[in-house]
């Protein structure tokens, strides 16, 4: 006899269309990764699965981490998940991508349930749909990395959710932490916690879990936090946003040289490739300047509430360091689809527009690698014209992240009692429905209705005492 739950999750895949096209497409994709179907680069596939191999049989298993390679640009943490298949018996590729399509499943069900108990009766399937067509579009590289697990670690901090505010702020610190020690880019979620004592705790807890078992590492693995100074010797791959005016100089003459480096990766060298580094280097400040001053305009004025809040800042700090970042691998796409597709299991989320853009970003990431790469390198026009498409499109999306946020906590922003969040001009009408029944939801507006967001705006229930600073303030 089933449970009441399992009712309700068969209740579910019976309703959602998307379950049999999530099945369907990984399937195929671990297939592809198996090789039982020919792909057409399977260097792509396996090149960095093979890597990982050679740092487990070279450094790992002699009790070292592979410091003497310049490839080893990672935490310390994400030794954990490149050790796990090598610890059971079998072919090491097999159990990796068996490894990376659990987390694959995870962060759909994850989806899932989040827009169930986010809307019991019409919960959203543009999440679960975002990230099943995403993955697909990136194929069977996706199997090839690691980045699947960091990102079901990254999805489960942003929709765990249990009996207590303080509760969830500790799990949830505790999960960015562990994203953090395996690949830093989770950490960007802590320019949306919340203030004061829970937000306290989710920031304290979040750098306790990741900075206690690296500096511990250090004590027993001295070097281990030399990824973050070899970090700074990168070049600008040819895949990166700032190489754009390189690949199209070529176009016109403007040649600049390009190397396959001791990191890994096709760069450009020569004159003005320092400067173009220098500028990606500004551009990542000044995108992170603008979220710590968004959160400062939270905290003043109000604006969205938490749960919107954790997911949509999210996702913005990490399109703006991928959008500004050095370099720009496939893998990346993998972080942006996770944290969009949890954004899209809340109908009133900002980020619908950037979302659905990185999804068509993504959706020619295999036709600039591994498909058109060779003529990408040698100049050649259009996979110039896909690639310079696809980065222009991300930074569109950041754009659009950014305004949406700074618009959402601006001056003049007016919150409506039916959910509708005006902007500076009063024409934008982006619903923003406040989750009564998240744990987290009442640390921006105190918990009860009274709190509530509508209730720090002026002329909808008239003046309250303490202002609109009561908003986040307020534990």
């Amino acid at each position: 006899m089933r449970t009441g739950r399992g009712r309700a999750w068969a209740s579910i895949v019976r309703r959602q269309p998307v379950v049999p096209w999530y099945a369907g497409t990984r399937v195929l994709l671990l297939l592809l990764a198996l090789n039982v179907l020919p792909y057409f680069n399977r260097g792509a596939v396996t090149g960095d699965v093979t890597l990982y191999h050679q740092w487990i049989t070279q450094s790992f298993d002699h009790g070292r981490f592979p410091l003497d390679s310049q490839k080893w640009q990672y935490p310390p943490g994400a030794a954990a998940p490149l050790l796990l298949p090598h610890i059971f018996p079998g072919s090491y590729y097999v159990l990796f991508f068996l490894m990376c399509l659990v987390a694959d499943i995870a962060v759909f069900w994850m989806l899932l349930r989040t827009a169930k108990r986010n809307d019991a009766v019409n919960p959203s399937k543009a999440g679960p749909w975002l990230w099943t067509l995403g993955i697909a579009a990136i194929g069977p590289m996706a199997y090839g990395r690691y980045d699947l697990v960091v990102t079901a670690s990254a999805v489960a901090a942003l929709t765990l959710t249990l009996r207590s505010k303080r509760s969830t702020a500790v799990a949830r610190g505790v999960l960015i932490g562990v994203g953090a020690f395996l690949k830093l880019w989770p950490g960007f979620f802590l320019f949306g916690a919340p203030k004061r004592r829970n937000g306290r705790l989710l920031f304290g807890v979040a750098a306790a879990t990741a900075a206690v078992p690296t500096l511990l590492l250090e004590l027993f693995f001295p070097g281990v936090l030399s990824f973050v100074t070899n970090q700074k010797s990168r070049g600008i791959q040819i895949e990166s946003v700032f190489a754009t005016p390189f690949v199209a100089g070529k176009w016109f003459g403007f040649h600049r040289p390009i190397a396959n480096t001791e990191y890994g990766a096709y760069e450009f060298t020569g004159s003005g490739t320092s400067l173009a580094g220098k500028a990606a280097l500004l551009g990542t400040v000044i995108g992170f300047a603008i979220l710590l001053l968004i959160r400062r305009r939270a905290a003043v004025r109000g604006g969205f509430p938490f749960p919107a809040m954790l997911a949509d800042v999210g996702f913005t700090a990490v399109l703006v360091s991928v959008a500004t970042s050095r370099v720009l691998s496939p893998q990346y796409l993998v972080w942006l689809l996770g944290v969009a597709a949890v954004c899209l299991t809340r109908r009133e989320t900002l980020m619908r527009t950037p979302a659905w853009l990185v999804l068509g970003a993504t959706s020619v990431t295999q036709l600039i690698f591994p498909l058109f790469y060779h003529s990408l390198r040698f100049g050649q026009v259009y996979p110039g014209l896909i690639l310079i498409s696809r980065n222009g499109t991300l930074v569109i999306a950041m754009v659009l992240a950014v305004r949406a946020l700074w618009r959402a906590t601006g001056p003049d922003s007016v919150l409506l009692p039916s959910g509708v969040l005006l902007g500076q001009d009063g024409r934008d009408g982006v619903r923003l429905v406040q989750d009564v029944g998240t744990p987290l939801d009442g640390e921006l507006g105190g918990g009860g209705a009274e709190d509530g967001p509508e209730a720090v705006v002026d002329g909808v229930r008239g003046p309250r005492r303490g202002g609109a600073d009561r908003l986040v303030e307020r534990d």
